[in-house]
């Protein structure tokens, strides 16, 4: 794959001429998840909920649900309403509640609930299920898990490629779904362009803004120029605006909330896997619900907002689409080996590659991360769902 990029590499400078840069993004914003198709010819008795583990607002996870919620009402006609701040130890009540109030469908909206939805589905054996990143499946229960980490992969390509400082930060929750295989893949994709740059990782909870700014201030310190933000909360992408410093963020709406330090980014559309599930329902199509389900880049799960060329080195674009293009059929395994841990083991030998499971069961992180530091303690004071019922 390194030989191909770097065959792309020549021919793009060998074009002689650097293009202007400047221009928007050209990213409909409103659009950007809306699926053309008519809303079905009759209306059809179907109540959806959702259960949110924060609070609907400025959690960027949330709010891809919140516009595949809009969606299902807009295109299937379907009833849907939600629940914020349930805990784990919540789950069971929130879901007894939305049953009692007429969810035919409930969606698990974190990957904190993987557990807890299996419980939920062999009580409620005539509700059905959609589990956020979890493998379990039953006849009512659907789980999916996006591949995520492909476009963590050209992130990192990206930022290491347009460094100046040589060094690029993280900054990523670890209760994040599936953090530690997003956090390497970045890394794995900063390490297939150059050797030459390093790997600074801090974890914050996306809800200890406190926590968030230090880890930040602590990648500046270091000379990262460059910080790929992966948390559940909108605050630390702003701050890297308002510092002036190009960020790499998971947010759909980043041109918005960075228009003048965003580099690229990545986001998750789950509009269309929704709204098949919800529609196999309707139609009594129920024999087909319960699988498991991974998509990523390929199948338009995953997806990478476009570059913002007036901060990008020429030639940016093209490589970074090529490296996606080689994700996508195949010819790039972001997790083949070797790969060694911090401490030195090896983790993947040489000519093989993790499975899918692994991926999401790593809780290992690759030497190409040179400096870990947690800035969060665990969570002591939280905020419990009051089970109320919103639409």
């Amino acid at each position: 794959m390194k030989k191909i990029l770097i065959a792309l590499l020549c021919v793009i400078m060998m074009l002689g001429i650097l293009a202007a840069c400047g221009g928007g993004t050209g990213i409909d914003l409103e659009g950007i998840f809306t699926r053309d198709e008519e809303v079905d010819p009759f209306p059809l008795d179907t109540t959806v909920g959702f259960i949110y583990g924060g609070q609907a607002g400025s959690d960027p996870l949330i709010a891809i649900f919140e516009l595949a919620r809009n969606q299902l009402e807009r295109t299937l006609g379907a009833e849907t309403f939600y629940m914020e701040s349930v805990r784990v130890l919540q789950f069971e009540e929130a879901v007894d509640k939305m049953v009692e109030a007429g969810a035919n469908i409930i969606v698990a909206s974190s990957n904190a609930f993987n557990s807890a939805v299996v419980l939920a589905a062999r009580k409620h054996t005539d509700t059905y299920f959609i589990s956020f990143g979890g493998a379990d499946q039953a006849p009512n229960l659907a789980s999916v898990q996006p591949l995520l980490f492909q476009a963590a992969n050209v992130c990192g390509f990206t930022a290491a490629f347009n460094t100046y400082s040589n060094r690029v930060g993280i900054v990523a929750d670890i209760n994040m779904y599936n953090a530690y295989g997003i956090a390497n893949a970045f890394a794995l994709g900063v390490r297939e362009l150059s050797a030459q740059v390093n790997v600074s990782l801090n974890w914050a909870l996306s809800s200890h803004y406190d926590d968030t700014r230090a880890a930040i201030l602590d990648l500046i310190n270091q000379g990262c120029d460059i910080i790929f933000v992966y948390q559940s909360d909108e605050y630390g992408i702003r701050l890297l605006e308002e510092l002036g410093v190009n960020v790499i963020g998971f947010a759909y709406n980043l041109p918005e909330i960075a228009p003048e330090h965003y580099i690229t980014g990545m986001y998750l559309n789950l509009n269309t896997y929704l709204i098949d599930k919800v529609r196999n329902y309707m139609y009594g199509n129920t024999a087909v619900f319960g699988n498991h389900t991974q998509r990523g880049l390929l199948h338009g799960m995953v997806e990478m907002i476009g570059f913002e060329d007036s901060r990008l080195k020429y030639g940016t674009r093209d490589l970074a689409d090529e490296l996606r293009a080689i994700i996508m059929d195949g010819r790039s395994d972001v997790f083949g080996g070797e790969i060694r841990d911090r401490a030195g083991a090896i983790r993947v030998e040489k000519g093989s590659s993790l499975y899918i499971t692994q991926i999401f069961t790593i809780r290992w992180l690759t030497n190409i991360i040179d400096t870990e530091k947690n800035f969060s303690e665990p969570l002591t004071d939280i905020i419990l769902s009051d089970f109320k019922i919103r639409k």
